[in-house]
C-alpha cells in the first residue's frame, strides 16, 4: 500500500488546482492551532487555486470588537470597518472572507463594504454548537456557510436563506507533507481530541485498550500517558495510529461530521466512526471507512480489520483516494465559488436586483494566476521614507504585470499589512524566509541604502551572512542568497551603495552583487562603487531615487487640523525635519535651527507676517525624529506656534502630503523630506548629514541651499527667506519633473525584467514546525526557553485598588497583565509587575515578545506609559499612542538573571471617563523563544515606542 500512496502523493504533488479565475481575496482569521489548523488550511488552499489573497491574522491586528466577549467560534465578534479601511484602500479586494470566530460586521460597517463593490462571505466552523449566538448576525454577508447538515436546516427553520453547506476537509499540503515517522507514537488503535467531560469517549478508548494498543491524544483522557499534539508530533501521531476512532458527538450533544476524519483519511490510515447520514454522503462504509453501532461492535471490527492486513490496506486506500479527489478544501472552495458566481444569475432571493448586478459585475473581473514576488527592505519600520519606497517598488511591480502579488520581507509584517495591504513577514526570521522563497518568482532587494558599512561590523561581519545576521548588508543578503540556491531569481532595485571603506564589506558586496539577475542604484556614485568592485558593467542600471517614481496622484493629501487652524490665522508655515545623528553634536544643531527660525520669523515680521512651525518627522518613535525636531519647537517663543503632524503616534504620507503643500519652505535633514518637498512644489533647505542628501540637491539644481549640518543660524536663515519669497524656481521644478520620468523609467525597466521572469507553479504545503509565522499567543510550556518567574506585583496612588486574584493585575508563565481600577489619572498612580526572565538553559536565547494595549486617543497622549524594564534596557511607550500590537526581541547570553519590571504609570491628569479601567488594560506576552549561536551582550528591539540603555560603560 505504501507505494501506491506514494504514487498518489506524487500526483498530487505535481497537480495544479484551477477554476480559471482568480480573485483578490482579503481572508480574515486567526489559527489558533498552527499551521495544522483549519484556518491555515483554507486560507492555503485558497493560494493553491492561484487567489491573490491576503491573510489578516486577527491576533496581530487589532480589528475585533467583541462586545460580549465571546469564545470558540461563539458570536457575534465585530470586524471594524475603521480598523480595516486603510488596507481595503490598498489591496482593493473582490472578495472578503471572515473566517470562523464568531466573526461578522454590524450592519453599517457591512454596507461600507458592498457599496464598494465588494462581495461579503462569512464561514462559521463550529456549528451546530455556535449557532444560537450567531444565527442572528449573518444576514450581513453575501454568502453564509455552515459546517453541519443539521445546522443547516436550523438556518433555513430560522428563516435565514444565505447560508450554504460547505463541510469540512483538509488542503492539499496536509496529504503531501513529508514527515518522518518515529515509533513513539506507533499504535493499534488512536483518538486524537480531547476528552474533558467527555465520559463516553473515555468509556469508548479505555474499553479498547484493553484489547488493544491504544493511545489517545488531547486532554481529560484516562488512558495514561496521553498528551496534547500539534503542528509535526500531530501528523506523526495520524501516522503511527492504524486504525483511528472518530466521535461524531459535539459537545452540545449533536451529531455532524469533524475535521479528524479527513485528516486520518488523508494520512492513509482506517477510520472508524460511528454511523449516521451524514458521512455516508462523503465515504461509503465497509469500502473508504468502517461504521460502528455501540462498543462491542467496534472491538469486534478493529479485532477482525487487524487479522487481515489486505482489507485494512483495501479500506485505507480507498479512503485515502476518496480525499485526494473529492474532499480537499481545495473542492471545497471551488464549489463554494460557483455557487457565489451564481449568486449574480439565479436564485439569490435575499439579495436585491442591484446587489446580484453589483456581485457578478466584481466577480466576473479575474486576475491571472497569483505570481509571488517577494520584496525585501527595511519595511515596516515606521520610517515613511521607506514606506514609500515600497510603494513606489509594489504599485510599478504590479501594473508591469498584474499576476504579481508582492510578499514583503519586513521589520513588522503587521504593519506592512496595515498599511500597504501587502502580504508580509518577518525578514529576520530566516526559517520563515527559506519557507516563503520555496515559492516565489523572484526576489527583490531594496530599495533604500542597504549596501553600506555603517553596520557591517556591529552586525557581526561576514560571518552574519552564515550565522543568521538580521542587519546590515550580510542580514539582507540571506534571503536572495538562499532564493538563488532554489533558482529564484534576485533583482536589486533602487539601492544606494556606500560609503564602503571596509575591505570585507566590499568583497561581500561584490559577492551579492555578482548573483543577481539585475541592478538598479539610484545615483551614479553608487553605479561608480560597484564598477569598482568591479561588477559587471551590463548588470548595472544608474537612476533617480524610486521615491521620484511614487505616484502622488493616488495621495489623498490631508492637512491635519491644528496646521489648518495656523494657516486660516495667515501664519507662513515652515516645515522642519530632523533626525537623531550621533556623528555631530545635534544640541547645537537643535539651537543653530531654533536661533535661525527665531531670525526669520523677526525679518517676516517687519513685512507684518508671522511665522510657525510644523515638524514633519519622517521616522516615527519618541526618541527618533520627533524628539530631534522637539529640541527646537520647544525652546521657540511663544510668538512662534508649533504643530507636529504625527501627535497620534502614527506617520501617514496623507498627512505629510497635506502639511508639505501647506508650507512655504522645508529644513530637512533627511533626504526623502527634501525629494518629496520638492516633488510637490515647496523649496527644501538642506542640513546635509549624508553625501546622498548633498547629491539630492546638487540634482534638481539647488546646491546652494544644500548647507552642511553645522552651518550657522545666518546661513540657514539667508536661505530659509530666500525660499519663502521666491519658491520653488521654474528650472528647479523642471528638474524634478526629469528626474520623475527617469525614476519611472528606471523602475519600469527593472519590472519589465522581473516581469518577463516566468511564474512559479506555486503549491503551498504545511510550513514546517518553525517556518510559520509566529503566533502571537503564549507558547506552551514544554516548549520555551523562558519564562516569568518570582514576580510580585504592586499598586501605587490608586485609591481601593489592590492586588487580588480576579483582578486586571495577573501574572503567569508567559503572560503579565496589568491594569487601573480608576476613573480619573493623576500623577503618581502605577500598578507594576516585579520579577525575572527564567532561562531553561545557561545559553544566549533570543526571547520575542508581544504587548498588547487597545486604547489610542490622541487628547490623552503624554498622560500615561507603558514601560519595560529588562536587563539594562528600559522600553517605553505613550498608552494613547496607538491601539496595534507593539513586537519586542531581546536577546541575553544568558551568563546572569535578567530583571524585569513590567508597568503602567501616571505622569500627568488627565480627563475624567469610566473607560479608565479598560484603556489601561495591557498583557506583555512571550510569543517565542529560540537559542542563538552568540550573544555579547544584551539587546533590545521594539516595533514602536523608544527603547535606551540603562547600562554603564
Amino acid at each position: 500500500m505504501d507505494e501506491k500512496i506514494e504514487q498518489l502523493k506524487d500526483e498530487l504533488r505535481s497537480k495544479i488546482f484551477d477554476q480559471g479565475f482568480h480573485w483578490r481575496i482579503l481572508f480574515i482569521g486567526t489559527s489558533v492551532n498552527g499551521t495544522t489548523d483549519i484556518v491555515s488550511s483554507l486560507s492555503r488552499s485558497l493560494r493553491n487555486l492561484g487567489h491573490h489573497v491576503l491573510d489578516l491574522d486577527t491576533r496581530r491586528h487589532r480589528i475585533l470588537h467583541n462586545p460580549q466577549r465571546r469564545q470558540g467560534g461563539m458570536g457575534p465578534v465585530y470586524v471594524q470597518y475603521d480598523k480595516i479601511e486603510r488596507t481595503v484602500d490598498r489591496f482593493q479586494p473582490q472578495v472578503i472572507v471572515c473566517c470562523a470566530g464568531g466573526m461578522t460586521f454590524t450592519e453599517e460597517d457591512a454596507q461600507k463594504l458592498k457599496d464598494r463593490g465588494i462581495v461579503l462571505v462569512g464561514i462559521t466552523l463550529s456549528d451546530p454548537d455556535v449557532f444560537p449566538t450567531i444565527r442572528d448576525h449573518q444576514l450581513v454577508f453575501d454568502l453564509h456557510t455552515t459546517n453541519a447538515e443539521i445546522a443547516l436546516e436550523m438556518y433555513r427553520e430560522a428563516g435565514v436563506e444565505n447560508t450554504v453547506y460547505f463541510p469540512f476537509g483538509i488542503d492539499r499540503g496536509f496529504v503531501t507533507q513529508e514527515i518522518a515517522n518515529t515509533d513513539k507514537f506507533d499504535a493499534d488503535v488512536i483518538c486524537l481530541g480531547h476528552a474533558t467531560n467527555r465520559p463516553d469517549r473515555n468509556s469508548m478508548m479505555s474499553a479498547l485498550a484493553k484489547k488493544f494498543d491504544v493511545k489517545t491524544y488531547g486532554r481529560g483522557w484516562d488512558i495514561p500517558d496521553s498528551q496534547t499534539v500539534a503542528g509535526t508530533e500531530m501528523v506523526q501521531a495520524l501516522q503511527g495510529g492504524k486504525i483511528h476512532v472518530n466521535f461524531p458527538l459535539t459537545r452540545a450533544g449533536y451529531i455532524n461530521i469533524k475535521c479528524g476524519v479527513f485528516e486520518s483519511a488523508g494520512q492513509a490510515r482506517l477510520v472508524a466512526t460511528g454511523r449516521f447520514d451524514e458521512m455516508s454522503r462523503f465515504f461509503t462504509y465497509g469500502e473508504d471507512i468502517i461504521g460502528y453501532d455501540d462498543e462491542e461492535d467496534l472491538a469486534r471490527q478493529i479485532g477482525e480489520i487487524l487479522a487481515d492486513p489486505s482489507e485494512y490496506e483495501r479500506i485505507a486506500l480507498n479512503g485515502f483516494r476518496k480525499v485526494i479527489t473529492e474532499h480537499l478544501y481545495e473542492h471545497r472552495w471551488m464549489g463554494l465559488f460557483d455557487t457565489l458566481r451564481r449568486l449574480g444569475t439565479e436564485g439569490a432571493s435575499w439579495l436585491s436586483a442591484e446587489r446580484r448586478d453589483q456581485i457578478e459585475t466584481t466577480l466576473s473581473q479575474s486576475l491571472p494566476r497569483s505570481k509571488k514576488v517577494i520584496v525585501s527592505g527595511f519595511y515596516g519600520a515606521r520610517n515613511l521614507g521607506d514606506e514609500m519606497i515600497l510603494r513606489s517598488i509594489s504599485s510599478s511591480l504590479m501594473r508591469a504585470d498584474d499576476a504579481v502579488q508582492v510578499y514583503v520581507a519586513s521589520e513588522s509584517p503587521t504593519q506592512v499589512e496595515a498599511a500597504h495591504g501587502l502580504q508580509a513577514f518577518e525578514r529576520k526570521n530566516h526559517t520563515v524566509s527559506a519557507y516563503q522563497v520555496k515559492t516565489a518568482s523572484a526576489v527583490v532587494l531594496g530599495g533604500g541604502g542597504l549596501w553600506h558599512d555603517y553596520t557591517f561590523a556591529r552586525g557581526g561581519g561576514l560571518a552574519a551572512m552564515f550565522t543568521g545576521g538580521t542587519v546590515s548588508m550580510a542580514g539582507f543578503g540571506i534571503l536572495p542568497l538562499m532564493g538563488k540556491v532554489l533558482d529564484v531569481p534576485f533583482h536589486v532595485v533602487g539601492l544606494g551603495v556606500g560609503p564602503l571603506t571596509d575591505e570585507t564589506a566590499r568583497k561581500t558586496v561584490k559577492y551579492l552583487a555578482s548573483h543577481a539577475d539585475s541592478i538598479y542604484v539610484r545615483d551614479p556614485e553608487s553605479g561608480e562603487i560597484l564598477r569598482n568592485l568591479p561588477v559587471r558593467e551590463e548588470l548595472v542600471h544608474v537612476g533617480p531615487d524610486s521615491v521620484y517614481a511614487v505616484d502622488l496622484t493616488d495621495v489623498q493629501a490631508v492637512v491635519p487640523p491644528a496646521l489648518q487652524d495656523l494657516k486660516d490665522q495667515g501664519y507662513t508655515i515652515v516645515g522642519l525635519n530632523l533626525r537623531p545623528w550621533a556623528k555631530e553634536d545635534m544640541m547645537a544643531v537643535a539651537f543653530n535651527v531654533r536661533d535661525a527660525i527665531v531670525e526669520v520669523a523677526g525679518r517676516l515680521r517687519e513685512q507684518d507676517k508671522k511665522l510657525a512651525v510644523v515638524a514633519l518627522p519622517m521616522q516615527a518613535g519618541q526618541s527618533m525624529d520627533r524628539k530631534a525636531i522637539g529640541e527646537v519647537t520647544r525652546r521657540l517663543p511663544s510668538y512662534i506656534p508649533s504643530v507636529f503632524i504625527d501627535e497620534a503616534g502614527e506617520l501617514s504620507l496623507d498627512a505629510y502630503i497635506g502639511a508639505l503643500e501647506s508650507c512655504s519652505v522645508l529644513v530637512s535633514m533627511r533626504l526623502h523630506a527634501a525629494l518629496i518637498s520638492h516633488r510637490v512644489g515647496v523649496p527644501a533647505v538642506g542640513l546635509c548629514y549624508d553625501p546622498k542628501v548633498y547629491r539630492h540637491f546638487d540634482e534638481v539644481g539647488r546646491t546652494i541651499d544644500g548647507l552642511e549640518l553645522t552651518a550657522t543660524p545666518s546661513e540657514i536663515a539667508d536661505r530659509v527667506s530666500v525660499a519663502i519669497s521666491e519658491g520653488l524656481s521654474d528650472a528647479a521644478t523642471q528638474k524634478v519633473r526629469t528626474l520623475e520620468i527617469e525614476a519611472a523609467n528606471s523602475l519600469g525597466h527593472s519590472v519589465r525584467a522581473i516581469a518577463k521572469t516566468p511564474a512559479v507553479p506555486a503549491v503551498y504545503e504545511v510550513p514546517a514546525d518553525g517556518e510559520a509565522p509566529t503566533k502571537k499567543k503564549s507558547v506552551a510550556t514544554r516548549q520555551s526557553a523562558a519564562h516569568f518567574a518570582k514576580m510580585g506585583a504592586t499598586v501605587e496612588g490608586i485609591p481601593g485598588q489592590t492586588v487580588r486574584s480576579d483582578g486586571p493585575v495577573r501574572s503567569g508563565l508567559h503572560r503579565l497583565d496589568l491594569g487601573m481600577l480608576m476613573t480619573s489619572p493623576a500623577p503618581g498612580m502605577k500598578v507594576e509587575h516585579v520579577g525575572v526572565l527564567a532561562l531553561t538553559e545557561q545559553k544566549p536565547t533570543q526571547i520575542e515578545f508581544v504587548l498588547h494595549s487597545e486604547y489610542s486617543n490622541p487628547r490623552a497622549l503624554g498622560k500615561l506609559f507603558i514601560e519595560l524594564e529588562i536587563g539594562d534596557y528600559l522600553f517605553r511607550h505613550d498608552l494613547a499612542a496607538s491601539s496595534e500590537p507593539v513586537q519586542l526581541n531581546f536577546t541575553t547570553n544568558g551568563q546572569k538573571p535578567v530583571q524585569v519590571k513590567f508597568r503602567v504609570v501616571a505622569e500627568a491628569a488627565a480627563f475624567r471617563a469610566k473607560s479608565w479601567d479598560r484603556a489601561t488594560n495591557v498583557s506583555l506576552e512571550i510569543i517565542g523563544t529560540k537559542h542563538v549561536q552568540r550573544a555579547r551582550a544584551e539587546s533590545l528591539i521594539a516595533s514602536a515606542g523608544d527603547v535606551a540603555s540603562q547600562g554603564v560603560g
